[in-house]
């Protein structure tokens, strides 16, 4: 099996090879749903899940008597979701966008928590059954689960806020404070009743491990000195050894996996003022752009920031984790897969058709996402659009110019509709049987040891989720009927309906490898062939789709973690739906707050705020609400061809699968077509030099690491990522507020650049026609 066996053989420790790894591809055509989950990882005791990743780092233990909702994880989660909402929406408008994570919640609140629990008194609050403890002893890993769970509702911005200022940048349109309310607080509440819905395909199952999740129980654990049986077991410690033999063994035996994350916080703290303010150039190492700076083509092949990236790679840890998971949480077959989809996707067809001048593609930059015209300048929007309103002017169109973008980006849409076809065909042909009997009997059917363990809790029962979808229905209703939306009544039930249909699919992808696709370019194909020329009722339209298929996603995750944690499920749904509202809350009036005091928010003129995601939004809504998809994709448009990728990705998994059937224990077995086609997803706005580098460390650590030290790798493997994305949090935000916010930059020298990209690549912008996508 080449490569495949390579990694996924038996290793020095013994364990039990091929098998071990989450496998891509769970069928059950010849067996019962519990079979399909069990053959997952072969024979395993019930004392413990089937899945190694989730025996290294989730216990299979629970304490029911631990304190979770408490005063303490009430007080903590609400303080620090309004910290978080407001510094993530505060920086999500800059050109590099500081995020705080739960990583950084979970860090910051123990110490606190701790703290709480020595000076609060032990008294009783309240009457009767209304009453509580301030101080019901320890500070317990449940209140800490509860109080982060609810911080991390509030840890992504909500994205209809990105809807709210495209409106007012691009078509003058204020919703003001009720219509943005209600559409953040709709669009966010709808999206959780769905995760609610979904719970008993994406959560309780023992195969949908959501790999992201297990980072974040292991630090749980190592913060509250608690460690899982296999890290146990691979620690190799016992009470009874004696000094001689302690020190006899390897000094990672003698390690504690507290300190071990302490050293490597410590390391990554240090480490990081190195490609974060001193030397930038590791953000992006594009040593093939050294060898002729003069040269266009040289520049656009080796920049890893605003080209191919070949060749280059990330000495930053930030930046391989910036806009995909962390590597060390995916397994092999993933990183594989992902990696071939970049290069046929980037380095093959890209360049291929850039060099034969497909769409016209020399005229124009290799790689961005801007809009231009045929003279190869910057689109002008407002040429086309009738004065005062937010329509399409045709006969000014026709006078003016079609939309032009470079062909990195026509590819870019034709790789996310190849992925949407793709991710149809293998979910029905992949999963199909397995969901019509989860459908069937979805209370019954094989439990692990962790299910097994949540019986003893209330479940939240279906009526909980079915009140809070009426109410968040009845909510975006009024938000598209009584404020200037643009968007028919029943369009928000399309979009609903859209939603339904790819949220399960996209979740059984995210809960095996964190990838997470979107619905965006489906949405807005849909609503621009409906009501072509009307971008607003596109921009609407596609939050009523993307955003609550993102947002139950994201908190079906979430409810994954406190299934890991064995949080009682009601008491998470009242955190989840509270930390969801002030999150709302404190995005809408921290946006507000921005526009009305930063001048040129937005533009390139107010620079840091130039706010690139809404940007990117706005291009969208410019191809797909203002042209729309019938010109767009019209035969006398150079891109007529890019839908039928969507036909070709539904097409591919098809062959394979039977592929599978035939051969089911070769290597055919770890191919993942829309994993494959995820591998260009998150380009642009991401530095091409992030996946090359991302994919390496996966493997070595996944792969020769796990398979031949695996002792290490059950003890370590998470405790290290976790390490190293806290300490890069944390130096960043110390850079950010004792430095760059007080305008104190680093001196300028070869290592960082005070002219230029700081990859050394300053003719990848450029077209070979000499338009510079920055500066035209």
């Amino acid at each position: 099996m080449g490569i495949f066996t390579a990694f996924f053989g038996a290793g020095r420790d013994g364990e039990h090879g091929v098998k071990q790894q989450l496998q891509p591809q769970i069928s059950s055509d010849d067996s019962d749903i519990s079979a399909s989950e069990k053959s997952v990882t072969g024979a395993v005791s019930d004392s413990d899940s089937p899945i190694e990743e989730v025996r290294a780092a989730v216990l299979p233990t629970d304490d029911p008597t631990l304190p979770s909702l408490t005063f303490r994880s009430v007080f903590l989660g609400l303080v620090f979701t309004l910290v978080l909402s407001f510094i993530n929406q505060f920086f999500w408008f800059r050109a590099q966008p500081l995020t705080v994570g739960i990583l950084v919640v979970q860090l910051v609140s123990f110490p606190v928590g701790k703290f709480l629990a020595r000076v609060l008194p032990d008294k009783r609050v309240g009457f009767g059954r209304f009453s509580f403890s301030l101080n019901p002893g320890d500070f317990s890993i449940k209140e800490h689960v509860l109080l982060t769970i609810m911080a991390n509702s509030a840890a992504s911005t909500a994205m209809g806020i990105d809807i709210i200022v495209i409106q007012r940048l691009f078509f003058n349109l204020n919703l003001g404070w009720g219509g943005g309310f209600l559409l953040v607080i709709s669009s966010q509440i709808l999206g959780y009743s769905f995760a609610g819905l979904l719970r008993r395909f994406l959560v309780t199952p023992s195969s949908m491990i959501w790999p992201t999740n297990l980072v974040n129980s292991t630090l749980f654990n190592t913060l509250h000195g608690r460690m899982s049986p296999a890290a146990a077991a691979a620690d190799g410690e016992s009470s009874n050894d004696n000094d001689d033999g302690e020190q006899r063994k390897p000094f990672w035996k003698r390690l504690t996996r507290g300190r071990f994350f302490m050293l490597v916080f410590a390391c990554s703290f240090v480490y990081y003022w190195l490609p974060g303010y001193i030397f930038p150039l590791l953000v992006s190492i594009s040593w093939i752009c050294w060898t002729n700076k003069k040269s266009v083509t040289v520049s656009q092949i080796g920049s890893g920031l605003h080209g191919l990236g070949i060749g280059s790679f990330a000495l930053d840890w930030n930046t391989v984790v910036s806009f995909l998971p962390t590597p060390l949480s995916i397994p092999v077959w993933a990183h594989l897969n992902m990696l071939a989809g970049f290069v046929t996707f980037i380095w093959v067809l890209v360049p291929a058709f850039y060099w034969t001048n497909t769409y016209n593609a020399k005229q124009f930059p290799i790689y961005n996402t801007k809009l231009y015209d045929k003279w190869g300048s910057i689109y002008n929007t407002t040429r086309v659009m009738v004065s005062g309103k937010n329509i399409l002017d045709r006969e000014a169109y026709d006078n003016y110019s079609p939309v032009f973008q470079t062909v990195f980006f026509a590819l870019c849409y034709g790789q996310g509709l190849a992925t949407l076809g793709a991710i149809i065909s293998h979910t029905v042909l992949y999963h199909g049987r397995d969901i019509v009997k989860r459908v069937r009997n979805a209370r019954s059917g094989d439990e692990d040891i962790h299910a097994r363990l949540m019986r003893a809790y209330k479940e939240v029962p279906d009526w909980w989720y079915a009140v809070l979808f009426v109410v968040a229905f009845a909510l975006a209703m009024v938000t598209i009927t009584c404020f200037p939306t643009d968007m028919p009544w029943w369009s928000l039930i399309l979009a609903l309906v859209l939603a339904i249909g790819f949220t399960l699919p996209l979740g059984l992808i995210m809960a095996v490898t964190s990838q997470n696709p979107s619905i965006s370019m489906i949405a807005e194909w849909v609503m621009g062939a409906i009501l072509p020329g009307r971008p607003v009722a596109n921009l609407m339209f596609k939050n009523f789709s993307t955003v609550i298929c993102q947002q139950a996603l994201s908190l079906t995750q979430d409810l994954k973690l406190g299934h890991y944690m064995k949080v009682p499920p009601r008491e998470l749904f009242i955190f989840q739906i509270t930390g969801t509202l002030l999150a709302g809350i404190v995005n809408l009036a921290t946006t507000n707050y921005l526009f009305d005091n930063i001048p040129n928010v937005c533009t390139d003129e107010g620079y840091p705020w130039t706010c690139p995601n809404a940007s990117i939004w706005g291009a969208g809504s410019i191809i797909w609400g203002v042209v729309g998809p019938k010109e767009y994709f019209s035969s006398k448009s150079v891109y007529h061809s890019v839908p039928f990728f969507l036909l070709i990705g539904f097409l591919i998994p098809i062959p394979i699968y039977f592929l599978y059937r035939w051969r089911p224990k070769s290597w055919l077995q770890y191919i993942h077509v829309p994993v494959f086609m995820l591998g260009p997803g998150p380009y642009p706005p991401a530095p091409t030099s992030e996946l090359p580098t991302w994919v390496a460390i996966g493997i070595v650590f996944n792969g020769y690491i796990k398979r031949y030290y695996n002792k290490w790798w059950r003890k370590f493997n998470y405790v290290l990522s976790a390490g190293l994305d806290s300490g890069v949090a944390i130096c960043a935000l110390v850079i950010f507020f004792a430095l760059q916010n007080q305008n104190t930059a680093f001196p300028s020298w070869w290592g960082n650049p005070a002219d230029g990209p700081v990859d050394q690549c300053p003719l990848a912008t450029v077209a070979v026609s000499g338009v510079n996508a920055y500066t035209s």
